[in-house]
């Protein structure tokens, strides 16, 4: 027991401790957010995020003290988990809004399809080092590595789930590039991609989906429903100025002008109350926590591990840049949370094994 006692302290040792104390910054934001734009109506959403922050801390801790190498290791029993996760929803998931991406667990619930990004993550990087040790060139390489990815998008994409299906294939681009793809190849996927695109539009996405793009370009086209959230979030941000109107005075979350004002609109709210002081302060506090990551990922050798906290930079980036462009009007609605921010149990929880992993890869990439 000493002598596991003694390991424990060096590998806390070895930790990159501004992580989670940047990240637990990012909480306190969150919870002071939730609660006002919250406060008036209920405390119910502050006190469970309380909760989950608790038990998110406990996880982050207990990824951080597993060797990451394991999950290489059982990176196909992982991979079916993931699948069976996903299957589940379909089954047994609860409906909400029209979108079915939530399995209850007693007073809780929970959304696998936040998982499935970290399980693509851990399970497509083994693919890549096992499968293409030297290099990933080649349209054989290229469908062959889109099919290990192509179950869980669609998958996801039929819960529906349009935000988490592209976060998937960020990931599965951002992997291909760092581990070394053939730039003809980079080429055939932006060709690729844009020549689908009139097929997912009228094809794949939902009536609601094409409504979101539209409104994108056009927010004024559908004031009373669509574009009503985005042009109300654009008016609590213009509002906010530089310095904000301080805790407890987001009057557009309080006179329910914008919905969903502690979850996907979590920012206005907050840019609202800090302004763009506080805006600049949040968006640095992300950028440093992403820089953190990707400094790990280039001190280690590893290829596994450097593929892992390449994904996770790549899910994080990719979360903050739309999130906060959907809320300025730049960007499409898309449901994405900002994560440590937006309310929520599973993407707190997922942010936090995500971080204790990148933690795991610092601790574990030199033994």
């Amino acid at each position: 027991m000493i002598r596991n006692s003694k390991n424990i302290l060096k590998r806390i040792k070895k930790m990159n401790h501004l992580l989670p104390v940047n990240a637990l910054f990012i909480c306190m934001i969150s919870l002071a957010t939730i609660y006002s734009a919250t406060a008036t109506r209920t405390t119910l959403f502050f006190r469970r995020e309380i909760q989950w922050l608790g038990i998110a801390s406990l996880a982050y801790i207990f990824f951080s003290l597993l060797d990451y190498k394991k999950y290489g290791k059982y990176y196909k029993a992982i991979y079916v988990f993931n699948l069976l996760l996903l299957i589940a929803v379909a089954v047994f998931g609860v409906s909400r809004k029209g979108a079915v991406r939530w399995i209850a667990l007693g007073p809780f619930t929970i959304q696998p399809s936040e998982f499935a990004k970290l399980f693509i993550v851990l399970t497509f990087s083994e693919f890549l080092v096992s499968k293409y040790r030297e290099r990933f060139d080649g349209f054989r390489s290229l469908l062959y590595s889109g099919l290990f990815i192509l179950p869980v998008f669609l998958l996801i994409l039929r819960q529906p789930d349009l935000g988490t299906a592209l976060v998937l294939i960020v990931i599965y681009l951002v992997l291909i590039f760092i581990h070394g793809i053939d730039w003809k190849m980079i080429l055939l996927l932006i060709g690729s991609v844009i020549a689908t695109m009139p097929l997912v539009y009228f094809f794949l996405l939902k009536d609601y989906q094409r409504e979101r793009i539209l409104t994108f370009i056009n927010p004024e086209m559908n004031v009373s429903d669509s574009g009503w959230n985005v042009i109300q979030s654009m008016i609590a941000i213009g509002s906010g100025g530089v310095y904000g109107k301080g805790f407890m005075n987001n009057t557009q979350s309080k006179l329910r002008f914008l919905p969903e004002s502690h979850t996907d609109f979590i920012g206005s709210v907050f840019l609202e109350e800090r302004g763009l002081l506080g805006g600049m302060i949040l968006l640095g506090l992300y950028l440093i926590l992403i820089f953190q990551i990707l400094q790990i990922a280039d001190t280690t050798e590893d290829p596994y591990g450097k593929l892992i906290c390449y994904g996770i930079s790549a899910i994080f980036f990719f979360h903050v840049t739309v999130n906060i462009g959907m809320i300025m009007g730049v960007m499409p609605v898309t449901g994405l949370p900002l994560l440590f921010m937006s309310y929520g149990g599973s993407s707190l929880l997922f942010s936090f094994m995500m971080l204790g992993i990148v933690q795991s890869v610092k601790v574990y990439r030199g033994e």
